[in-house]
């Protein structure tokens, strides 16, 4: 008889072929801190999106914290229940806030890889937390797409050619009867 053992493969050696949104990785967020000095320790980051630049794939991340002081706020995604955080891999309520993000190639030597599994995933997003996490992505996406289009729309305003980018109409004035009705020219 065959035992059916379920794998996930984010948490093998191939884990950078594997990595999606929702991911808890280990990584060594840098840090500007008083008390900071060396290397920066590694810590829970969530992975916001997977991206593909030059045929290299980079990770978005999330700074996480389970400290509740408010210098760390802005598109947070918390996961505070025990059975959410555990799930995730964490051993804490963690807060992850989309607001201090890094995007990193998924070759950065920052990840903290799990010398028994070959792998920097600690766990991965579930329920109500992941659907935080998708409306944090959301605004993120639509903050960028507004960036986008507003730089588009500078760059063409100072750069516009006529008859390229845009076309000017010439119509005919309409005539008005004595009787206030528009006549065709």
């Amino acid at each position: 008889m065959l035992d059916a053992i379920q794998t996930n493969l984010t948490m093998t050696a191939a884990w950078r072929d594997h990595i999606s949104p929702g991911d808890i990785v280990s990584y060594r967020f840098p840090l500007a801190e008083k008390e900071h000095s060396g290397h920066p320790k590694a810590r829970p980051c969530l992975v916001l999106d997977i991206e593909e630049h030059g045929g290299q794939r980079y990770a978005l991340l999330a700074y996480g914290t389970s400290s509740r002081r408010s210098s760390n706020i802005g598109y947070e995604v918390h996961v505070r229940s025990r059975e959410d955080y555990f799930s995730a891999g964490l051993h804490e309520p963690t807060r992850f806030v989309g607001a201090r993000r890094l995007l990193v190639p998924l070759t950065h030597s920052g990840f903290a890889i799990c010398k028994g599994y070959g792998s920097p995933v600690l766990g991965r997003l579930d329920g109500s937390p992941f659907e935080a996490m998708n409306a944090v992505r959301g605004r993120i996406h639509a903050e960028r797409d507004i960036a986008t289009e507003y730089r588009t729309r500078r760059h063409y305003r100072h750069e516009a050619v006529r008859g390229r980018d845009f076309v000017v109409e010439h119509r005919k004035p309409r005539r008005v009867s004595a009787f206030g009705k528009a006549v065709m020219q």
